[in-house]
């Protein structure tokens, strides 16, 4: 585990890699944190407002609910990275060092995850500096943005995002395994994560409260929940458990090449 873990760490960590990503998450996280900051309304019941903002963890709102829109994102880095090691035949020759599958598979998301972590935390620190240089135009007071409950609730969001990276990053994993080509699991993903999350949430009772993609959803923006709690907890838990169950049945049981 620790060797697969780290072995997909080193490939992932290329100078050349972090020369792109971290550029890009600096000004994607600029571009979303200043949409979210100009578009919130004085006061509203939740979410991101001027009041909300002015208040102690005000300095990650804005990143932490903007990361929502990231859903389709970090759904295809995974079904890319996942189907692409059985295209580009990653996979098979992996295989030769570490044979037992399971671990195999288990050491490549963790290492996937782990550089994902990295992201993130740049993803924060980049919303948050463009937080502070929006705030005084806006009429925000930043005076709460360092004090004790600003701290817990900045490693809450945190932690809240990273769940909902991993919670994509499962269902990615799934739909890469499971199809074996970038573009069919890229074009099954983004359709699903899409318009059919979206729409069919809105329009069916019982999508709100049982669409993976909703649920997930609520991890970052909670003022938006209809499921809270133990309940959001355990239902993202049984989509993960099958998912997992199923990627483990489909690396033993196929053939290498199929």
């Amino acid at each position: 585990m620790k060797n697969t873990f780290t072995a997909e760490w080193i490939r992932l960590s290329a100078k050349r890699t972090w020369l792109i990503a971290i550029p890009l998450t600096i000004v994607y996280s600029a571009i979303l944190t200043v949409v979210m900051i100009d578009q919130a309304p004085p006061r509203a019941a939740g979410g991101v407002s001027l009041q909300a903002l002015g208040q102690s963890g005000g300095a990650t709102l804005a990143v932490r609910a903007a990361v929502s829109f990231t859903s389709v994102l970090i759904l295809a880095l995974f079904v890319g990275m996942s189907a692409g090691s059985f295209t580009r035949g990653t996979w098979r020759a992996s295989l030769l060092q570490q044979p037992r599958r399971v671990v195999l598979a288990a050491g490549t998301f963790a290492a996937r995850i782990a550089v994902g972590a990295v992201v993130v935390a740049v993803l924060f620190l980049a919303g948050i500096v463009t937080a502070y240089a929006m705030a005084p135009g806006k009429g925000i007071d930043t005076g709460a943005w360092l004090d004790l409950a600003s701290w817990r609730m900045a490693a809450e969001d945190y932690l809240r995002t990273m769940c909902f990276v991993v919670g994509w990053g499962v269902f990615g994993t799934m739909i890469g395994t499971v199809t074996r080509s970038v573009p069919i699991g890229l074009g099954a993903g983004i359709v699903w994560a899409g318009p059919l999350e979206n729409i069919l949430g809105d329009r069916l009772s019982f999508g709100g409260q049982w669409f993976p993609g909703l649920l997930l959803r609520y991890v970052v923006a909670p003022e938006t929940a209809v499921v809270t709690g133990i309940t959001l907890v355990l239902r993202l838990a049984l989509y993960a458990v099958v998912a997992l169950v199923l990627v483990a049945v489909l690396l033993q049981r196929r053939d290498v090449t199929s």
